[in-house]
Order: structure tokens, then sequence, then C-alpha cells
């Protein structure tokens, strides 16, 4: 039997967080789109500087961020990323990091395609 494809967005969950207010979930997605690239920027930024501390913030709150959105992929590969700086173990992130980034891609134009 073929397995089915986790989702990238689960907009059932994602409804029944913001209480199906359409306007609200327009500016949760709204403001998610503006924040991620910067969230990834600094887990990127922080894996180049060998800063733990700071992968640790920024994969916490992109992680954070994804839950609130029920994007539960997103938010599993920055929670890796987060136990990976927690563990002081950077040089094993360039998977994680690539995981991320695909994630990140395909939850991002799910959101631009609803967000319209």
């Amino acid at each position: 039997m073929i397995g089915r494809a986790p989702e990238v967005f689960d907009r059932a969950a994602f409804d029944r967080q913001t209480g199906g207010d359409a306007a609200l979930g327009r500016e949760i997605v709204q403001m998610f789109l503006e924040d991620c690239p910067t969230r990834v920027g600094e887990i990127r930024a922080a894996l180049a500087r060998g800063d733990a501390a700071a992968l640790i913030a920024a994969a916490h709150a992109l992680k954070g961020s994804a839950a609130y959105l029920s994007a539960s992929i997103v938010r599993g590969h920055a929670a890796d990323l987060e136990r990976l700086g927690r563990e002081a173990r950077l040089g094993d992130a360039a998977d994680a990091l690539d995981q991320l980034d695909a994630a990140v891609a395909a939850l991002l134009l799910e959101l631009t395609a609803i967000n319209g």
C-alpha cells in the first residue's frame, strides 16, 4: 500500500486555530509570508557563523510560527535544527537545512496561492 504524503499545510487545522475567521487567517498567513524568509535567513546565517545560540533562537521562532500555522513539516524541520543547536551539532545541520528549505518553499507556494 502506498502511503499518502504528509500535507505541507493543514487547512482544516488552521481554520480551527483561527475559529474559521477568514480575515484573521489571511492576516496570519501574510505575517508568516513576511516573517518566514527572515527566520530561514537567520538560521542560515547562524549556521554559517557557527552560532548555536542564534540557531536555537531562530529555529525556535520558526517552529512556533509553523505550529500555529498548522505546517507540521516545516515545524518538524525547524525542531530538528533547534535540537542540533542545543546539542552543538552544527556540522550535522546541512541536511536538516536542505529539508527545511524544501518544505518552506512548498509551504510558501501553497500559502501564496491561498492568500492570493
